[in-house]
């Protein structure tokens, strides 16, 4: 079984068409069940969700990592699927995400994310998306979490996802490519096409994920990647608290130090010799 899982959050305009897109896939629909996670919406979103969904259930854990862990809980499948409310797939959609896992054997697949609104800022991010490709030569799959799939078995593997509203997905990618062992495959046939509805500002939406990052790699503080600026929030005193560039100097000279201290170690090991 198939487990599809789809946070939601006031997301009306958007999840019928999504709903419509699966149900409307060329692998038979008993052989996958569709699973809307609810953030408590105040509009039509459930009442339409459960006119399709196989089940709909109330997010209980913070952020939306925490609405992905919670479908997972409600999911009986062993194959385990994620997208977004505003995301609509191709007819094949399921049935490559079943031939990559189960045919092929790899644990996780991924694709293309395309924008179905073609506007300037859409275009210049996809081109910036693809440069994450590159990373596939060291082995590391950028996720995104509204076209990735993975078996349940390598999703406890890893931990699941943590409770966090932003980088979510790169934090699972992170620890996959730590795990070292797990087999993850990009396919070009796994396309998806979502919304561009968010990037207003290109700028400003670079600007909330370098928030992110900072918070990520360097203060290890998760209590901001769960509760992160808006997009319109995202001002120059927001700006100056992961701008502390003596702060981010100390991080670096402390790898810095380790390096040199691991590299001092290696040489005198070969010359005790």
């Amino acid at each position: 079984m198939i487990s599809v899982i789809i946070p939601t959050m006031n997301e009306e305009e958007h999840i019928g068409y999504c709903l419509s897109s699966l149900t409307s896939q060329t692998l038979p629909r008993e052989r996958y069940e569709i699973i809307v996670v609810d953030g408590s919406s105040t509009d039509r979103t459930r009442e339409i969700a459960e006119g399709t969904a196989d089940r709909v259930v109330l997010q209980g854990r913070p952020g939306i990592g925490g609405a992905r862990r919670d479908g997972v809980d409600a999911a009986s499948g062993s194959l385990l699927v994620f997208t977004d409310a505003d995301t609509l797939h191709r007819p094949e959609w399921l049935e490559t995400i079943e031939e990559n896992i189960t045919i092929c054997r790899y644990d996780v697949c991924t694709g293309p994310i395309l924008f179905y609104e073609k506007t300037l800022r859409s275009e210049l991010l996809a081109v910036w998306r693809k440069q994450y490709n590159l990373f596939h030569l060291f082995n590391f799959y950028w996720l995104i979490g509204s076209n990735m799939a993975m078996t349940r078995e390598v999703y406890d593997k890893i931990d699941g996802h943590r409770d966090i509203s932003i980088l979510e997905d790169f934090d699972l990618s992170v620890r996959m490519f730590k795990e070292g062992d797990i087999k993850c495959r990009y396919d070009p046939r796994q396309e998806v096409y979502t919304s561009a509805r968010r990037i207003t500002n290109l700028f400003t939406y670079l600007l909330v994920y370098m928030y992110g990052h900072y918070h990520y790699h360097f203060t290890h503080d998760y209590v901001r990647l769960l509760k992160y600026p808006r997009f319109d929030e995202m001002d120059l005193r927001v700006m100056l608290e992961f701008t502390k560039i003596k702060e981010v100097n100390r991080k670096f000279s402390e790898i810095h130090t380790k390096f040199i201290n691991r590299f001092e170690r290696s040489d005198e090991g070969r010359e005790g010799k």
